[in-house]
């Protein structure tokens, strides 16, 4: 007989849930960067006749003061003028060709404005000089019908612009693909072309942002200048970038970069170097004056690092984290809850992410980007799935980590195992709608819930009863409050501070572990309280895998096997395995069985009949309320090549084994029999002598 016993054990299942929380590029609140630009030209004669008075270069990418940073020790290389925002490079009767540059060190900090109160959109009485930065232009094409339409459409009932703004940044962001095939990095394209086809790099995304921003009247501009990356995408981590300024009446231009996730801040390795009113204004202009000669040019060569970080950037949100079911199933869904607080007095925006081991798979984006009014606290949540096959006889822990890259972390973890309750879709966005709307009704956390129900498991043949207590801990009267479980309704009235309760008959249900919701709602209140219990299905046994000789000799040692499959999800409970041969039986006792298991019964071929044997195997068994079942299987094993003694010993075996198994009472009786039996031979003998 073999047992397979069940193996407990916690298994911690690692992966990717390192985060950012140790980059520099994010969390230093300053940094001190080195930045070294040249770029040059070759001048090719097109006639031995040639001739160059003069070539004159205006540079209008170079770093200066600005918010957030400082520039100090600039070396331009040859002296250059500093006219309308560029560095003007002049060279008289130049021969071969001609080099520029500078090298410069920049600090930047990271800080953000300060917003502490809703600035009105749509924006009235907007100045003058601001205007240019609300017109269309060639690239920013903010006239296109689409991209008016989509603005309209996602501000359509706002009326805080630091909210419209950042739903048109986290559209764009979630919408448009980061591509850097040569359709977009070769030749800018134009805002309404990067809405139509959903694809772009940095300078796109953020022309189609600022496009859709100066539709509504917003004002924004482009910004040209180097930045940090860590993506695989790029060869080199320093290099050129695009990001967007926004204005906000009160307040001035605020950052946003749509490509990094990083709205209303930018990381200190941002380095702005120009702005300008369209995304395609060159940052070279190449003037000159000769003749029978041709001017090839290079790409600006920019070279940056880093020389020195101090501080911290400040933490401006608390996080907690949580999971909606600790427990699960194998291929089970599951909520995972964020709850971020605003620790400031002014809005702050953030990118989240949530970690988790690869045999977790989450539905949709596992970054979101989130925006805090002043001191407010909001849930965000991911639905997730195992999806890995885990092994049966294990309980996994697996563990979950939301962060940012600038704010603190927070860690949570659940666990699961094969019988743990599998929960659908369905049911977890079910749930994820009803805390949404609770956190959406001004005094839904005013109802307070208590159920209980008499049997947390029970048979679907059997009811049960679950008791609720509803009490009103609010400050309003609540009016026609339905109070829902299973499709059963009741409707109540609860004045403040009072209570009832409301009884529900539990029956008819599916054989399943499961979690059912109890909702109580109207149109000022929306709460829900889970309860779980098991509906047991019918214990199940079956009889299979029989392995049995068809034919064996009377010398003969044989092995009979056969395996109860448990073919029920509730375990069987006193379980009574009779083996019958030929009308003697063997029988085995089990308390419970809580997974298949094997027999394997020993027999002797001198302990059968000649000929057809037959045996039974019959399996006794009772539910946890003494309610009994049965079932059974038979075979037939045939006895060969029996000689004479051998016949005579089976006939005396089997009848040993008669004796074997009678009774006291009947081996009593057969003892009285055979004594009369022989008294009445020895009468028969003693009569025929006489």
């Amino acid at each position: 007989m073999k047992i397979f016993p069940l193996f407990f054990a916690f298994i911690l299942l690692f992966s990717n849930l390192t985060y950012a929380q140790d980059n520099w590029f994010y969390n230093s609140q300053n940094l001190v960067i080195s930045i070294n630009l040249s770029s040059e030209a070759k001048i090719i004669p097109t006639s031995l006749d040639y001739n160059v008075n003069y070539i004159t270069v205006n540079l209008s990418h170079y770093p200066y003061d600005a918010d957030n940073q400082k520039v100090f020790d600039f070396n331009i290389k040859p002296n250059a003028e500093k006219e309308n925002n560029a560095l003007l490079f002049e060279w008289q009767n130049p021969k071969d060709r001609i080099s520029f540059g500078y090298e410069t060190r920049i600090k930047t900090s990271s800080n953000i404005v300060k917003i502490k109160e809703k600035v009105p959109f749509p924006i009235i009485n907007l100045p003058n000089e601001l205007k240019q930065f609300t017109e269309p232009k060639e690239i920013i094409d903010s006239d296109s019908d689409d991209i008016i339409r989509l603005a309209s459409k996602l501000a359509e009932g706002e009326d805080d612009l630091y909210i419209v703004v950042h739903k048109i940044a986290e559209w764009t962001k979630d919408n448009i693909e980061y591509n850097l095939s040569t359709l977009t990095a070769d030749v800018s394209q134009k805002a309404s072309w990067i809405l139509e086809n959903r694809q772009g790099v940095c300078d796109e995304l953020t022309s189609l942002f600022i496009a859709m921003l100066r539709s509504l009247g917003i004002p924004a501009k482009f910004i040209s200048g180097i930045a940090y990356t860590n993506s695989e995408l790029f060869p080199e981590n320093w290099g050129s970038h695009g990001w967007a300024e926004v204005y906000f009446p009160g307040y001035g231009w605020i950052p946003y970069d749509v490509t990094y996730g990083q709205f209303g801040y930018i990381d200190p390795t941002h380095v702005k170097m120009k702005e300008s009113v369209d995304s395609n204004e060159a940052s070279v202009q190449y003037k000159w004056v000769s003749r029978n000669i041709e001017l090839e040019t290079k790409d600006l060569d920019i070279d940056a690092s880093l020389e020195d970080k101090s501080g911290r950037a400040k933490n401006h949100i608390s996080f907690n984290a949580d999971v909606l079911k600790k427990n699960i199933g194998f291929n089970s869904y599951n909520l995972v809850e964020a709850v971020l607080e605003n620790l400031e007095d002014y809005y702050v925006s953030l990118e989240i992410y949530l970690s988790k081991p690869i045999e977790v798979e989450i539905t949709g984006d596992p970054s979101k980007n989130i925006l805090l009014k002043p001191n407010e606290r909001k849930s965000v949540f991911w639905i997730t799935k195992l999806t890995k096959e885990l092994q049966n006889n294990f309980i996994y822990t697996f563990p979950l980590t939301i962060h940012s890259f600038r704010d603190a972390a927070a860690d949570t973890s659940f666990k699961s195992t094969k019988g743990d309750i599998v929960y659908s879709f369905d049911e977890i966005n079910s749930a994820l709608k009803q805390k949404i709307e609770e956190d959406e009704k001004t005094y839904s956390r005013d109802i307070k819930i208590n159920c209980s129900i008499d049997k947390n498991e029970f048979y679907s043949y059997e009811s049960a009863l679950l008791s609720c207590k509803i009490r009103n801990i609010g400050n309003i009267f609540l009016e026609s409050l339905d109070v829902c479980f299973i499709e059963k309704c009741k409707e109540i009235d609860l004045g403040i501070t009072q209570e009832k309760s409301l009884n529900f008959s539990v029956e008819n249900l599916k054989e399943e572990k499961k979690e059912f919701v109890l909702s109580a709602k109207n149109a000022e209140v929306s709460k829900a309280e889970y309860i779980k219990f098991d509906v047991l299905d019918r214990p199940e046994i079956r009889i299979k895998n029989i392995n049995a000789p068809n034919q064996i000799s009377y010398d003969d040692n044989f092995k009979v096997e056969f395996l109860l499959n448990k073919e029920s999800r509730s375990n069987p409970q006193n379980i009574e395995i009779i083996f019958m041969q030929n009308g003697f039986e063997k029988v085995f006792y089990l308390d419970e069985l809580f997974q298949d298991r094997s027999f394997a019964i020993n027999l002797l071929g001198k302990n059968l009949k000649k000929g057809i044997n037959e045996f039974n195997i019959i399996i006794k068994y009772e539910d946890k309320n003494q309610k009994k079942y049965e079932t059974a299987e038979n075979f037939s094993i045939e006895l060969i090549n029996v000689t004479l003694i051998q016949n005579i010993y089976l006939a005396t075996n089997n009848f040993l084994l008669v004796l074997e198994n009678l009774t006291p009472r009947s081996l009593l009786l057969v003892v009285i029999g055979a004594i009369f039996v022989f008294i009445a031979m020895l009468w028969v003998i003693f009569r025929k002598r006489n």
